[in-house]
C-alpha cells in the first residue's frame, strides 16, 4: 500500500513536469511563428538588416500605460510591410497608431550592443519590451499637435540579455505626405560597433562636402566682386553665377542627406533637380561668352528653351510628389556640354591662351556627372554613397579652379591697362583728401554744438524730472489723505446697515440693507488695498508677529468662500501637512494675501477646481512653508504673464473680460510677501490652469488659546436673494429683456420693474441676443462690459437684424466719456445711461422710449404701407415691409393662405413675425393679408380688370359674398360702387 503510494506520487509529477514541458513547447512554437530572429551572419557588408518587411502588429488609437508597459500584441492586426502609403495603409489608419515587432537573437548577439535605425517623415516613440528607448519628433493625435523629424542617419544603442522573444513597439504619427505614398516607416537592426564608425565617417565626408560648396561660394562671391569693381567685364558674371549655382547645389545635397527635416529634406531634392539645370544653363553660356563674347541668338534661344522646359517638368514633379520618372536628363546635359566644348575647341584653335584649362575642367564636369551624380554605371554601392558625394563634391571644384585660372591670366592683362591711371587715381584722391579733411573739421565743430545742446535739454529733463518728483509726492499724499477720508462716511453706511438687518424684519428692507453692506465693504476692502499700497511704497509698513494657527487661518477663509463655490459650482480642496502650524506672523497681512489669491482664483475659473497645499517648503533654509493654489480657469497668456503683479495691471482689459477687477490685489500680494520675507511667483498657461505659489520662512510658536476671527471677504455675500426670471411673456405691460451680468444690480433692476414691466434676464451678450431673438421685447436694457459679448456688439447686431432691428435698446456703462457714448450710439443703440445711475432717469427713459414707439407704430398703422414707395421708414424696415408684401403678393390668389405661411416664407416663427408686426404697424400678420387683398381688389375694380366676383376669385376669397363683406367693412362701401365709378 506504501509503495502503490509512492508510484502514484511520482507518477502525477510526471505527468505535471510532461504537461509543462508540452505548454512550453506550444507557447514557444507561438513565439517562433511570430519572432523575426535576428542572426549575426546576416548583417552582411552594411552591418544591418532591412527589417519593415518582417512580421508587424498594428493597434489604431491610442494605448494606455498599462498597455504601453504589459510588452503585449494580443488583439492588434497583423502587417507585413511598414513602408506603407496611402494606398496600402494598415485598417483603422487616420495618422497615429501603435506597431509592434517580436525579435529575438542567436547566441552570438546576447548582450552584444546593438543598433536600431528608423526613417520616417513622423514623429515616433520607441519601447523595447514596453520601456521607452528612444524617438524622434514630438507624436500627436492632428497635424498641429505633431513635430516631424528624419532621422535616417542616427543610431539607437539596444541589448538584448538573452534569446527569448522580445518586442519593439513603435507609438507612430505622420499626417503629412512629404513624398510621394509615404506615410509609413523603414527599420534597420545592426551591429552597433561596426555600423556607428561608418556613419560617423560618412557624416565628416558631407562636411567635407559642405566645406566644398562654402570655397564655391567664395569664389562666387569673389567674381561678383570683381564683377561689380569692372562691369565691363561681363564674363565675371557669368562665371560668379555658375560657381554660385554649384556652391547652392552642394548645400542641397549636403541638407538632403542631412537635415532632419522631412520638409526641409523634399525642399532640397527639388532644389537639387532644380539646381543642375540652372547649372547646365549656366555653365554652357559660359562658355559661350569665352568664345563668341556675344552668343548667337539661336544658340541662347535654343538652350535656354531647352533649360525651361526641364525646369518647368521639374516644379510639376515637386508639386505634384512625382518621386520616380524617366526625363532623359543625361543624353540632354551630355549634348549641351559637347555643344559649349565646341566653344572652347574654338578657343584654342585660336590659340588663347589658357583655353586648355577650360578644355580641362568641361571634361571633368562631364565625367563627374555620368560616373558620380547620376552613377550610369552604378560603380558605386550603397555603403560607398558619401564618398562618391564628396568625390562629386571636390571634383566640381575643377571647373571653378580652371575658370579662376583663366579669368586670372586676362586680370592681369587688364591690370597692365589700369596702371597707367594710377598716377591721377593718387593725384585726385590727395584732393579728396583734402575735401575730407574741411567736412571733419566741419563735422567736429556740428558735434561741439550738438554736445552743448545735449547738456541743455539733459538740464531740462533734469528739472522736469524733479517736477515730477514733487508732484508724485504730492499725489501720493493726497491719495492717502483722501482715502482716509473715505472711511469715515463707509463707516456710517456699514454700521446702520447692519443695524437694519438686524432690527427689521421686512424682507425687502432686509435684501436693499444687504446689498448696501455688501458693496459697502467691497469699497471697504479697496480703500484698504489702496492705502496698503501707499504705506509700502513709502516704506512705513511694519510687520507685527503674533501667535496664530496657520492652517486654522486657511480653513476659516476657505469657510467663508462656502457660499460662492456653491453657486459657481466648483470643487474647492485644502491639502495641509500639518493639522496645527503655530508660527509667528502678521494676521491682518497673511488675512490679506489669503482672501487676494482665494477670490482671484474662484474669480477667474467658471467651472473646474480649485486646489490649495499647505507644506513644508525644502529649497529655503530653516523652516519654513510653502502655500500653493492652482485653479483649472481661463489662465494667462505668456506674454502677459510677467506683468500681472505690476500695480493696476489686468491681462483682460477688454469690455468683454470675465471678471471685473481693479489690478491692484497681486501687487499688495506681491509687496506684502516680500516685506515678510518670501517669495512669490505664478506660472500659467492660456485656457489651462493657473498656479501661485508662495514660498516664506517662519518662526515656530506656542499654541495660544485666543480665537481666529471670522472674515467675510468683499465680494461674497452671506445671502443673496436671486430673482427668477419669467417665464410667462405673454401679456398686456411692455415686456423688458434686461441683460446685465452682475448678479445684484441685475436683481435690483428687476426688482425695482417688475411693478410696471414684465421682465425677462440674461446674464451675458450671448445670452442676451438669443432672448431677444426669440421673444422680441418691447425694451432692451443692456450693460456695456460683459463676458464674451459687450454692448456694443449687442445693440449692432439686434440693430442689424430684421426681427429685431425695430427694438429700442439703453446702454448701462460706468465708461462715460465722449468716445463710449459715440460709439455706442454709432452701433444703433437709442440710449446712454452713465452709472451710477438714477433709477427715475432710467424709468424716465424707458418710458419716453416706448411712448416714442408707441406713435411710429400708430403712425405707420395710417398710411399706405403697400403701394407707397416713398416711405419714412428706416431702411431695414422698408425692406422688411417690401419683403412682406411681396410674400403675399406671391400668394394673392390663395384662398388657404395664412400666417404661418407668410412667417415661414419670411423665416421667422409665427410669434416673432406676430409681435414684429404689432410693435411696428400695430398690425397681426392675418389682418396684414387680409388687407394686402382688399387693397389689391380695389385696384383692380377701379381699373375695371373684371367682375366683382371675378376679382373677389383673383385676391383669395372663397366667395363674392364673403368677398363684398369684408370690403365694404374696411372702406364703407359696396365693391360694386367702385366698378361703377
Amino acid at each position: 500500500m506504501y509503495r502503490g503510494n509512492i508510484f502514484s506520487n511520482i507518477s502525477i509529477r510526471w505527468y505535471a513536469l510532461l504537461w509543462c514541458i508540452a505548454l512550453l513547447c506550444a507557447v514557444k512554437s507561438t513565439y517562433a511563428q511570430d519572432t523575426s530572429v535576428i542572426r549575426s551572419r546576416n548583417f552582411g557588408v552594411q552591418n544591418e538588416i532591412y527589417f519593415n518587411d518582417s512580421l508587424w502588429y498594428f493597434h489604431a488609437g491610442d494605448l494606455t500605460r498599462a498597455q504601453q508597459s504589459e510588452a503585449s500584441t494580443t488583439g492588434w492586426d497583423t502587417l507585413h510591410y511598414t513602408a506603407f502609403g496611402k494606398e496600402n495603409a494598415p485598417r483603422g489608419w487616420r495618422g497615429v497608431g501603435w506597431f509592434g515587432s517580436w525579435i529575438r537573437v542567436d547566441t552570438d548577439l546576447v548582450n552584444k550592443k546593438l543598433s536600431l535605425r528608423i526613417n520616417h517623415d513622423g514623429a515616433s516613440e520607441i519601447f523595447l519590451d514596453g520601456k521607452p528607448i528612444g524617438g524622434y519628433g514630438k507624436v500627436g493625435n492632428s497635424a498641429r499637435e505633431m513635430v516631424a523629424m528624419s532621422a535616417r542617419r542616427e543610431l539607437i544603442p539596444i541589448w538584448l540579455p538573452d534569446t527569448r522573444p522580445h518586442l519593439i513597439t513603435i507609438h507612430y504619427s505622420n499626417f503629412f505626405e512629404v513624398y510621394a505614398n509615404f506615410y509609413g516607416f523603414q527599420t534597420w537592426i545592426g551591429d552597433y560597433n561596426q555600423l556607428a564608425p561608418k556613419i560617423q565617417t560618412a557624416n565628416q565626408r558631407f562636411n567635407y562636402m559642405l566645406m566644398c560648396a562654402a570655397a564655391q561660394l567664395i569664389l562666387g562671391l569673389l567674381h561678383l566682386l570683381l564683377f561689380l569693381f569692372y562691369p565691363r567685364q561681363k564674363l565675371n558674371l557669368y562665371y560668379a553665377l555658375f560657381v554660385l549655382l554649384v556652391g547652392i547645389n552642394g548645400i542641397g545635397i549636403y541638407l538632403f542627406y542631412r537635415t532632419n527635416t522631412p520638409v526641409v529634406q523634399y525642399f532640397s531634392q527639388s532644389l537639387i533637380d532644380e539646381g543642375k539645370v540652372v547649372m547646365m544653363w549656366a555653365a554652357v553660356m559660359l562658355l559661350y561668352i569665352l568664345d563668341y563674347r556675344k552668343p548667337p541668338l539661336w544658340r541662347r534661344i535654343a538652350l535656354t528653351t531647352v533649360c525651361a522646359l526641364y525646369f518647368i517638368a521639374y516644379i510639376y514633379k515637386f508639386l505634384n510628389h512625382i518621386e520616380y520618372w524617366v526625363d532623359y536628363f543625361a543624353l540632354v546635359f551630355l549634348i549641351c556640354m559637347m555643344d559649349g566644348f565646341w566653344s572652347v575647341f574654338h578657343l584654342i584653335k585660336k590659340k588663347q591662351k589658357g583655353a586648355w584649362l577650360i578644355s580641362a575642367g568641361v571634361v571633368v564636369v562631364i565625367l563627374l556627372y555620368y560616373f558620380t551624380w547620376d552613377d550610369v554605371f552604378h560603380l558605386w554601392p550603397y555603403q560607398l554613397n558619401s564618398m562618391r558625394l564628396l568625390v562629386m563634391a571636390v571634383g566640381e571644384l575643377m571647373l571653378p579652379l580652371c575658370l579662376s585660372l583663366y579669368l586670372a591670366l586676362n586680370f592681369a592683362r587688364t591690370n597692365e591697362n589700369l596702371t597707367a591711371k594710377l598716377f591721377e587715381v593718387e593725384t585726385l584722391s590727395a584732393l579728396a583728401l583734402a575735401q575730407e579733411t574741411e567736412k571733419r573739421e566741419l563735422i567736429a565743430g556740428e558735434a561741439r554744438r550738438l554736445e552743448e545742446l545735449v547738456r541743455q535739454r539733459t538740464a531740462e529733463l533734469r528739472e522736469q524730472a524733479d517736477k515730477l518728483r514733487e508732484m508724485d509726492l504730492v499725489k501720493s499724499r493726497f491719495f492717502t489723505n483722501i482715502t482716509h477720508e473715505f472711511k469715515t462716511p463707509l463707516t456710517l453706511i456699514i454700521n446702520p446697515a447692519k443695524e437694519l438687518i438686524t432690527e427689521t424684519d421686512d424682507e425687502h428692507v432686509q435684501r436693499y440693507s444687504r446689498l448696501i453692506l455688501n458693496n459697502a465693504s467691497r469699497l471697504l476692502q479697496l480703500i484698504n488695498q489702496l492705502l496698503d499700497l501707499s504705506r509700502l511704497e513709502n516704506g512705513s509698513m511694519e510687520v507685527n508677529r503674533a501667535p496664530l494657527d496657520l492652517v486654522a487661518l486657511i480653513r476659516m477663509h476657505i469657510l467663508s468662500y462656502e457660499s460662492l463655490v456653491k453657486q459657481k459650482e466648483i470643487s474647492l480642496h485644502f491639502t495641509s501637512h500639518w493639522n496645527k502650524l503655530w508660527i509667528l506672523g502678521d494676521r491682518d497681512k497673511l488675512d490679506a494675501i489669503v482672501i487676494n489669491l482665494i477670490s482671484n482664483a474662484l474669480k477667474f475659473t467658471d467651472k473646474g477646481k480649485v486646489e490649495i497645499v499647505l507644506q513644508q517648503d525644502d529649497d529655503l533654509p530653516g523652516a519654513s512653508f510653502s502655500f500653493t493654489i492652482k485653479d483649472t480657469g481661463q489662465g494667462i497668456p505668456a506674454e502677459k504673464l510677467p506683468y500681472v503683479f505690476d500695480r493696476f495691471y489686468q491681462a483682460d482689459p477688454s469690455d468683454t473680460r470675465s471678471a471685473e477687477g481693479t489690478g491692484i490685489g497681486l501687487a499688495v500680494t506681491k509687496e506684502l510677501v516680500a516685506l515678510m520675507g518670501g517669495l512669490i511667483r505664478i506660472e500659467s498657461e492660456a485656457g489651462l490652469f493657473t498656479a501661485v505659489l508662495i514660498s516664506m520662512p517662519y518662526q515656530v510658536a506656542n499654541a495660544a488659546s485666543e480665537p481666529i476671527l471670522e472674515i467675510l471677504p468683499a465680494g461674497v455675500s452671506p445671502s443673496v436673494t436671486v430673482l427668477e426670471p419669467i417665464t410667462n411673456i405673454d401679456g398686456d405691460k411692455p415686456l423688458v429683456l434686461l441683460i446685465e451680468d452682475h448678479q445684484e444690480l441685475r436683481d435690483f433692476i428687476q426688482q425695482s420693474l417688475k411693478d410696471n414691466y414684465r421682465i425677462l434676464t440674461a446674464t451675458d451678450g450671448k445670452e442676451g441676443i438669443t432672448f431677444a431673438m426669440e421673444h422680441i421685447p418691447n425694451l432692451i436694457i443692456t450693460d456695456l462690459m460683459m463676458p464674451h459679448v459687450d454692448g456694443y456688439e449687442v445693440s449692432s447686431t439686434l440693430k442689424k437684424d430684421v426681427k429685431t432691428s425695430h427694438i429700442p435698446i439703453i446702454i448701462l456703462t460706468a465708461k462715460a466719456d465722449t468716445d463710449s457714448r459715440i460709439q455706442g450710439i454709432e452701433t444703433g443703440a437709442d440710449a446712454y445711461l452713465a452709472k451710477p445711475f438714477e433709477k427715475r432717469e432710467l424709468f424716465a427713459l424707458m418710458e419716453n422710449l416706448i411712448s416714442v414707439r408707441n406713435q411710429l407704430r400708430e403712425h405707420y398703422s395710417k398710411q399706405d404701407l403697400w403701394f407707397s414707395n416713398a416711405l419714412s421708414m428706416p431702411s431695414i424696415e422698408r425692406d422688411f415691409i417690401t419683403r412682406v408684401r411681396s410674400a403675399v403678393e406671391s400668394h394673392l390668389n390663395e384662398e388657404g393662405y395664412s400666417a404661418d405661411q407668410l412667417a415661414r416664407d419670411m423665416g421667422l416663427s409665427r410669434t416673432q413675425l406676430h409681435r414684429k408686426l404689432k410693435d411696428l404697424i400695430n398690425q397681426s400678420p392675418g389682418e396684414l393679408i387680409r388687407i394686402i387683398r382688399l387693397q389689391y381688389a380695389h385696384d383692380l375694380l377701379q381699373r375695371r380688370v373684371a367682375t366683382v366676383a371675378e376679382v373677389a376669385y383673383m385676391v383669395g376669397f372663397s366667395s363674392p359674398a364673403s368677398f363684398s363683406a369684408s370690403f365694404s367693412r374696411h372702406f364703407g362701401f359696396a365693391p360694386k360702387t367702385v366698378s361703377a365709378i
